[in-house]
């Protein structure tokens, strides 16, 4: 079967980071179309194992077959907050030695005017990583207050003008139905006082109605909370984020992850001496100038390497 084109992100760099161990066992927690995987069992002998989950069902019917006839490999279809209980049900809980993680959109997502995801391309506003769950986020702007969806845009946009959008459309839903990504982006656009620098008007709202809709940094957050248990003695989380919002989860996590031991709140004891849950072994490293240059849209990316304490750690 033939795959879409895509580049995988510092493909190279992530796998590295994963200190793989040639009889391990892995998760790539977004499958895709399967570059991360396929550079994994590369890694791998025949006792390695290599586990994979997706939400989007058109990533897991596009497989290749190369990977798929892989005995070494298992496909999952669901979402990566489920991971505590697949690794349960794949008996490999706690004996993890690294999971990657490539969040946001994909290009394809951004390609496949049917996805909804761009402006760039005109199709129906679904916005949806799995199509066949939930409603479509043209389903949702039907019906969502303005006040909501102003937080919306606000919250995961960082869109200063949010007040100025969220009243033009439900305005214009108001008036009639706002049936394309097309038809948004110009909603969005002339409710802008002023351009943004070097990026389309609406990009900021899209990527906020995107984010809500697929929860990302809800679920983020919590496969964070729970990796920790997931993971075997030094295993690894590698995480390669696209915006702002994800690296500030990822900080957050970190600076809360002692608190979230069950100690005393009085002790006279700071929490790091009690228990460290990760050791951050690099973060925020950018692709190379060449990667960018071959793959324009990794420009934004980042690589984040965390690495479990050892569980004595005091």
């Amino acid at each position: 079967m033939i795959t879409p084109k895509h580049i995988p992100v510092m493909l190279n760099q992530s796998i590295d980071a994963m200190k793989i161990l040639p009889n391990g066992t892995y998760i790539d927690a977004t499958f895709g179309f399967g570059g991360h995987s396929k550079k994994i069992l590369d890694s791998l002998d025949d006792d390695g194992r290599l586990y994979a989950i997706d939400k989007d069902t058109y990533a897991i019917n596009m497989i290749r077959e190369d990977i798929v006839s892989d005995k070494r490999f298992t496909l999952k279809h669901g979402c990566f907050s489920e991971l505590e209980n697949f690794s349960r049900e794949w008996g490999i809980h706690g004996s993890i030695n690294g999971i990657l993680f490539d969040l946001g959109v994909s290009s394809h997502h951004l390609d496949e005017a049917g996805r909804g995801f761009s402006f760039n391309k005109n199709g129906p506003i679904d916005m949806r990583f799995d199509q066949s769950s939930g409603i479509s986020a043209c389903e949702w702007l039907e019906t969502v207050d303005e006040q909501t969806l102003s937080h919306v845009i606000w919250k995961y946009g960082d869109e200063r003008y949010s007040r100025r959008i969220a009243r033009a459309i439900v305005y214009q839903r108001d008036k009639e139905k706002i049936s394309d990504t097309g038809h948004l982006a110009k909603i969005i656009d002339k409710a802008m006082p002023r351009n943004e620098k070097h990026k389309h008007n609406a990009t900021r709202t899209f990527q906020a109605i995107r984010i809500f809709m697929n929860k990302e940094l809800e679920v983020l957050k919590d496969v964070l909370s729970k990796s920790y248990n997931i993971l075997a003695p030094k295993g690894r989380l590698v995480l390669l984020t696209y915006h702002s919002l994800e690296d500030r989860v990822i900080k957050d996590f970190l600076a809360v992850t002692d608190e979230n031991i069950s100690t005393p709140r009085n002790l006279p004891i700071k929490s790091e001496f009690l228990k460290k849950m990760f050791n951050i072994v690099a973060k925020s490293i950018k692709p190379s100038k060449d990667e960018i240059d071959l793959n324009p849209r990794s420009r934004s990316a980042k690589l984040n390497i965390l690495e479990k304490a050892n569980e004595d750690y005091v």
